[in-house]
């Protein structure tokens, strides 16, 4: 007889047949996208990150101030959208239109620049209104988001942009971090909910795929991709000094 798994056991062996589909679907977009990171990085430009709202902000705050992370970032942290601002609210808020859009005008995208905006669902009004605005301005924009979740969202559901978009349309190159619909992928015996959610492991490794690739096409471009080091490791902070005076007056999260 076939032992059954623990539900750990199970937990474990289903995120990493995910990070594997994502690893086996999504190079070509991690390579364009890393193409579009470098290029900005060869310029001199910043990269801006939107988080949006709730566990979306870990995407941006993944991809800021990170060891091994690109010093170019610049995270746009709206305090209204953020968990710390309070849960309810900010599943509130990111439902009401002519916030997002705020957002990226308030920061003054403009042509030539580059947005990445991660959102988990992809369909929210405050995502929608973002992206919009950043496509009106003539921004680049990078979705790292869940194909499958908008995909299967009823088109009149609540949290929906009136417009019924969804993010992956409007965005010139989609990473679907590949977080199934409603993001729980457990059951446990005896128990009415789904428990086991997995949007932040898939959401920070496509982040990290992106910053490798980026790191290793500046490489083999014989560019120098200026990284964060951990400022608890021996030499962290001297590193970090040379970066931080050239960046801070330009990355205001710093």
């Amino acid at each position: 007889m076939t032992k059954q798994l623990s539900t750990p056991d199970q937990y474990f062996a289903r995120v990493a047949k995910l990070l594997a589909k994502l690893q086996a679907d999504e190079a070509g977009n991690i390579h364009r996208a890393a193409e579009l990171l470098l290029q900005q990085i060869k310029s001199d430009r910043l990269i801006h990150v939107f988080g949006v709202s709730g566990h979306s902000v870990i995407g941006s705050e993944e991809f800021f101030w990170r060891a091994g992370g690109l010093c170019h970032v610049s995270p746009l942290f709206d305090l209204t959208l953020m968990l710390s601002g309070g849960g309810l609210k900010s599943t509130q808020i990111e439902r009401v239109q002519g916030v997002g859009d705020k957002v990226i005008s308030s920061a003054m995208l403009a042509e030539g620049d580059l947005l990445i905006i991660t959102s988990i669902y992809g369909m929210n009004a405050a995502t929608i209104d973002a992206a919009l605005e950043a496509k009106k301005r003539g921004v680049t924009i990078i979705a790292i988001t869940s194909a499958e979740h908008s995909s299967k969202t009823p088109s009149d559901f609540v949290a929906r942009h009136p417009s019924k978009q969804n993010l992956q349309d409007i965005v010139d190159v989609t990473i679907d971090n590949h977080v199934p619909h409603g993001d729980t992928i457990m059951s446990v015996p005896n128990f009415p909910q789904m428990v086991g959610a997995v949007s932040t492991i898939l959401v920070s490794a496509s982040i990290q795929w992106l910053v490798m690739e980026t790191v290793n096409l500046g490489t083999e471009a014989g560019v120098e991709v200026p990284v964060w080091q951990s400022a608890n490791t021996v030499g962290g902070d001297d590193r970090n000094a040379q970066f931080l005076k050239e960046f801070s007056p330009r990355v205001k999260a710093l």
